[in-house]
């Protein structure tokens, strides 16, 4: 090589490291962080796995404390490890933890016992083999693609999230997952059915639960007010339609409707409100079981999949009012659940008849009980587990993926 052409590339290199990127090149160097992985290579194990003691892996981006997807991952992961599986955890592109032991202080400090192994990676396709690897949300299903050595990959699915953003590259990259040879393990029947008729996968349900050691019935601190909305209150995530929730509470108030409001989920600040209310902002399990327990009436919103804080409610015998939406209809019955048009006047009055109503109020309690009192994490976990074990030898016997 010339002097003159070795010249004119360190001038390229030193030109290209003082450029700044403009914004859509920052983007797509954004979005390749996460989607960008080389195949890792080689075959799932030969032998056969020994399906009381699976290998499970579960990819996972990072987490702060009170990450309402982390805590159900850390729950049934806590339960496949008391079963007797070897469970690790994979974390992508971390940005809160710089070592895995800070990880696993943190999960066990915040979130469920564990005591697996914790891997941290960035840019490169791990190199992890086992019987289980398990996606958890849209960019993990990246990594888990290109990793060659599991028997067989899952999709854990909490909700639809291509719904999650405005139609364009976040949106396709996210419902292209959905086409990727996992099986998945929906929370819910509403995904169950979004995922094996609209995008042909194998797929099962299993039911988002609640922790009854702290959401039930306690007779200690059990003195319900009649004019008190508990209202879910995080918009800081669209999903929750906060906004309608606020608007319905302006029609009441101009109604002459008697209510005060209990805001929680996430702090609000001084509002400029005509209606008496308490931000409570972020609460612990327990202080959030004491507001339900005295609530009138409980209010939470999610325009994809259900949140598990309307069983929670539930639990503490509080009547919840939820959007009339296929998403809530295919998991709550009438019997359990009081559904408002989506709508500021549609949510409005049902709020008022649940406030004037007694009797429909009790009815609810009653139809909400029924349909928790059999819920639980450990019965959730035994459903994941025996998809696993199925899936696992299905493709053991197939003779690998």
């Amino acid at each position: 090589m010339s002097l003159s052409a070795v010249a004119r590339r360190l001038l390229r290199v030193l030109w290209a490291g003082n450029v700044r990127k403009s914004p859509i090149e920052k983007r797509v160097d954004h979005l390749k962080a996460f989607v960008s992985y080389e195949p890792s290579g080689g075959r799932a194990p030969a032998e056969s796995a020994n399906l009381t003691r699976l290998r499970i892996a579960w990819i996972i981006p990072d987490f702060l404390p009170g990450a309402g997807g982390h805590m159900t991952i850390f729950r049934i992961a806590s339960y496949l490890e008391r079963f007797g599986h070897e469970v690790q955890f994979l974390i992508q592109n971390p940005n809160f933890h710089r070592t895995a032991d800070a990880a696993r202080e943190t999960i066990n400090k915040h979130f469920q016992p564990f005591s697996g192994r914790i891997e941290l990676f960035k840019n490169s396709t791990p190199d992890v083999e086992g019987d289980a690897l398990i996606a958890t949300d849209r960019f993990t299903c990246y990594p888990a693609r290109a990793m060659g050595r599991f028997i067989r990959k899952f999709y854990f699915v909490q909700d639809y999230e291509p719904d999650f953003y405005p139609a364009g590259a976040e949106s396709l990259l996210t419902e292209a997952t959905y086409n990727f040879d996992f099986d998945c393990l929906c929370a819910g029947d509403w995904l169950h059915e979004r995922m094996s008729r609209d995008f042909g996968r194998w797929s099962m349900s299993w039911p988002l639960a609640y922790d009854s050691s702290i959401y039930n019935l306690a007779p200690r601190d059990c003195d319900r007010q009649s004019n008190r909305i508990a209202l879910y209150a995080r918009h800081v995530t669209p999903r929750r339609a906060v906004e309608l929730a606020f608007m319905a509470l302006e029609i009441l108030e101009k109604r002459g409707v008697d209510f005060e409001v209990d805001f929680f989920g996430w702090p609000l600040g001084k509002l400029s409100v005509e209606f008496p209310y308490c931000d409570h902002g972020i609460l612990t399990g327990e202080e959030l079981a004491r507001l339900y327990r005295k609530a009138t009436v409980g209010i939470v919103f999610s325009a994809t999949n259900h949140s598990l804080v309307n069983k929670e409610m539930m639990a503490c015998g509080l009547p919840v009012v939820d959007l009339d939406l296929d998403t809530v209809r295919a998991i709550f019955p009438a019997s359990a659940m009081a559904f408002a048009l989506p709508t500021p006047e549609g949510i409005a009055d049902q709020i008022e008849n649940l406030l004037k109503r007694p009797t429909e109020r009790e009815r609810l309690r009653n139809g909400g009980l029924a349909h928790v009192r059999e819920l639980s994490w450990e019965k959730s976990a035994r459903l994941i587990e025996d998809a696993l074990k199925e899936r696992v030898n299905f493709f053991l016997q197939q003779g690998g993926m």
